[in-house]
Parts: C-alpha cells; structure tokens; sequence
C-alpha cells in the first residue's frame, strides 16, 4: 500500500508522517488485535472488506460450506439448522483445524525493495498457461485502479494475447483486445498462480460486469468488438526526474488484482500473503 489508507504501509521513521506509534501497533499494544496485519479483498467493483489485526479466512470459508450445504439440501424436510450446523463445523474442522497457525492459509511472498512500500517479486505471469514473464517486481497498491506494467512488460504481455492493439495518443498507454478473446491470465506469487484476471469469470461477471471478462475495463465503443484490458503500460521512473524514485521497471498490483483474493500484510514478518475467496 502507498500508506494513504490508515498508515498502514510499512513503518519506517524516516518516512513516517507522524511521531506518533503506528497503528497497528497502538492496536496491539491495547490487546486490541493479536497480530498485526491486516487484510484486503474486493468483492466486486464497489465493494470490499478491510480486516484489522486479522482476515475472512475461516468466516469466507464457513459461509462457503453452509452454502453449498443448504442449496444441496434444499426443500428436504428432515434437514434441521442444527444439522447444518453439525455438518458446517465438521467441514470447518477439517479445512481450518482450530490449532492451526492462521498463516497457513495463504501463500507468502518477502517484502523487499524500497522502504515503506509493499513491495515484493512476482514469479511469473501467466497467459493461457504460458509463463510469459518472470522475476517481475512489484507493489501492492489497492488504491491505484488498473494494473500498471513497465513498458517492455506491457508489449510482451499483449503481444502473448492475440489480435490486440496499442490505443492511439493521447491513450497510448492502453491496450485493447478482441472482446471475445478470453484471455486466462494468472500471476504467480509465493510459489501460486493466482487466476486473478481469469477471461471467462463469475456468473455475475457474466451478467454484470464489463465485456470481455475480469480482464477488461469496458469496450472502446459499441461495434466495434474490443475491449479496453486493465494492463497499462506505466512510464514511472523512466524520465530523468524520476530515475532515482525506484519505480523504474516496477509493476503496480492494484484494484483488479484484489478481486476475488485475499490479500494479508504481515507488518512483523515483513511478508505479504495471498489465496483465492
């Protein structure tokens, strides 16, 4: 994170705000949250969940089993709430034992790179089950609302998706694609390909969402059968001015990358972990 949503960026003193001590640790120090993460995911475009001190991880998972359970029951008259209940917490137990670390329901990566960011290397990226690129830097930011990629990052990432095409100035930092070229695009963190752009989507993507699947912005117009991806090619710290910001050939992971995952961010271990919701 860039720090702008409740200082939760990685404490460092010579780029702290405040004297004051961070958050997280106020919260700690309180008895108020036992570790001191926190958590992110977007459920959709408008919507999210912010957990303080912990994650959804086991709440997401009991709700996905009673779910499942009572939809697979549905109208069968000798199913009672305490049934479900029994069958719910079996399920739980055995997916999420209570003596379990809570860390091992995620994959993790190291923060490393420039102080007071959430940086971290992404492995690869993923098209089609194609590795495309590798040993990607990158930082979690979910205030930023495409995905942003250096500039060779970005050509080859397009150019391993067929039939797209650079946007003409001033828009030529976008790309577009054939709308119906579903494109299946994971990025591979913490040892886990990660579908966080997967071309064909929720049901509710289907019905609700932009054409051409998680991975586009919208169509360029009506008619025309492309649509914008969320890819931007970025040219952070390549001008003179900004060569030594750090920025130069880094990705930045923002608001689509935090769809449908669970993102944690470990402020003592100086780690960042991830899984599918």
């Amino acid at each position: 994170m860039s720090g702008t949503l409740l200082g939760l960026a990685p404490h460092t003193d010579s780029l702290a705000r405040l004297a004051s001590t961070p958050f997280l640790a106020q919260l700690k120090e309180r008895d108020l949250a036992k570790n001191k993460i926190w958590s992110a995911t977007l459920l959709d475009g408008e919507t999210g969940i912010l957990s303080i001190g912990g994650t959804i991880a086991k709440e997401f998972e009991e709700a996905k089993i009673r779910g499942e359970i009572e939809l697979k029951h549905l109208g069968d008259p000798l199913v009672t709430t305490d049934w479900v209940d029994e069958q719910v917490n079996a399920k739980l137990t055995f997916l999420i034992p209570p003596d379990a670390s809570w860390d091992k329901h995620f994959k993790w990566t190291e923060v490393q790179g420039a102080a007071g960011w959430w940086t971290a290397l992404m492995k690869g990226v993923w098209i089609n089950g194609a590795k495309i690129l590798k040993n990607q830097p990158v930082i979690f930011d979910i205030n930023t609302p495409f995905i942003l990629a250096p500039p060779i990052a970005a050509r080859r990432f397009y150019e391993s998706i067929g039939g797209t095409k650079r946007l003409p100035p001033p828009y030529d930092n976008f790309f577009a694609f054939p709308c119906l070229n579903r494109a299946n695009i994971a990025l591979e963190i913490g040892g886990w390909n990660f579908p966080t752009m997967h071309g064909e989507g929720t049901s509710a993507d289907a019905l609700y969402g932009p054409a051409g699947g998680r991975f586009s912005l919208g169509k360029m117009a009506d008619g025309t059968g492309y649509c914008v991806g969320s890819v931007v090619e970025t040219r952070m710290g390549l001008k003179e001015q900004g060569m030594d910001s750090g920025m130069k050939n880094m990705w930045v992971l923002g608001e689509p990358f935090f769809r449908g995952l669970g993102v944690v961010f470990d402020v003592d271990g100086g780690r960042v972990g991830v899984r599918t919701y």
